[in-house]
């Protein structure tokens, strides 16, 4: 059974960027250009527009058309790129991701009132004082991700170094795991939704775009919840991988 028209005529326009007829910054033609090129009706045209949109491919810039955006996904791989043996070795767990890429990070560290959810989590009370580390991340000069953690005070007190800006070479898992109470395990909950406005904005998404919502939880050896960390992925720069063996 042969695809929807609109997949035929977004597959050519997809093979013209892989291809390098069409780079990136490059302007696509008028949707009434395509229309002609393809002998097709002007919707089914902007039908396969929206669906280059949605993956990322190209981006919209008012009042001057459609251009190119042309970025290799990230490969986000779990369980490797949480284990000790990144992190544990002064490797940051985004080295893992992104590679030599170009990696921007703006990290804001302070202290915010627990919320019901990071509360429960972390067994203090609601509202009480949780400190909080909002990160943004740009590869390649294009905003991928934000993340924020959030942890207990008392494990602020034991590892001072968790509350600064640049904690060193491992980052935060790193620095607990010298002081003797670093995670042993952790467990991730995947959503893939629509964004809000406010995220849209965050991560300059092009309309129609998912996000995919991450929370994980890290665990010490005792079973206690350290950190809280949530985590939101513009859906069109990431390819999520998961290795396990089968029990």
């Amino acid at each position: 059974m042969s695809q929807p028209a609109y997949r035929d005529i977004a597959d050519a326009i997809r093979q013209d960027i892989e291809s390098a007829h069409l780079v990136e910054g490059d302007r696509l033609p008028t949707v009434r250009e395509l229309a002609a090129r393809f002998g097709a009706p002007v919707g089914t045209v902007s039908r396969a527009l929206d669906l280059l949109r949605a993956e990322g491919i190209v981006v919209s810039r008012h009042g001057r058309g459609l251009y190119v955006r042309a970025f290799s996904r990230i490969t986000r791989t779990s369980p490797n790129r949480l284990s000790r043996q990144q992190w544990g070795t002064g490797h940051a767990i985004q080295d893992h991701d992104t590679g030599a890429r170009l990696r921007v990070v703006h990290v804001e560290v302070t202290e915010v009132p627990a919320s019901d959810f990071v509360a429960d989590a972390l067994k203090v009370p609601a509202g009480a004082a949780v400190l909080s580390r909002a990160r943004k991340f740009a590869v390649d000069d294009r905003v991928v991700q934000t993340a924020t953690s959030h942890l207990p005070l008392d494990l602020v007190a034991a590892v001072p170094a968790i509350a600064y800006t640049g904690p060193g070479p491992g980052g935060i898992y790193a620095r607990m795991a010298e002081a003797g109470v670093g995670p042993v395990r952790f467990s991730e909950q995947v959503i893939c939704r629509m964004p809000t406005p406010g995220e849209i904005a965050e991560l300059d998404l092009p309309a129609g775009t998912p996000v995919v919502s991450i929370v994980r939880h890290a665990f010490s050896a005792t079973g206690r919840c350290l950190e809280v960390n949530s985590m939101l992925l513009d859906s069109s720069a990431y390819i999520l991988e998961y290795r396990f063996d089968a029990g």
